[in-house]
């Protein structure tokens, strides 16, 4: 019986985490979205072509695309590391 209860704990645990992730993605993605519309709606407001101003907010999708590779790096590491040993 302690040995299902603590399997039913750490798989608590780790939905928990995992949820956790799943949320902080969703909300770094979606303030990057708006942050990127934000900037756009505010270059051509100053007289910038609309395409410009896209090009210009490139940026923020490489910022997302390296928050991606960050958080898929730690995991990444943590294979390598259970691999090795």
């Amino acid at each position: 019986m302690r040995r299902v209860l603590a399997i039913l704990r750490v798989t608590y645990y780790i939905l928990k985490i995992i949820g956790s992730l799943l949320l902080t993605w969703i909300i770094v993605s979606w303030n990057i979205r708006n942050a990127r519309r934000s900037f756009e709606a505010e270059m051509t407001k100053v007289g910038v072509s609309k395409e410009d101003a896209q090009k210009l907010s490139e940026c923020f999708m490489v910022l997302k695309k390296q928050i991606k590779n960050l958080m898929e790096s730690s995991i990444s590491l943590e294979r390598i590391y259970r691999e090795k040993h």
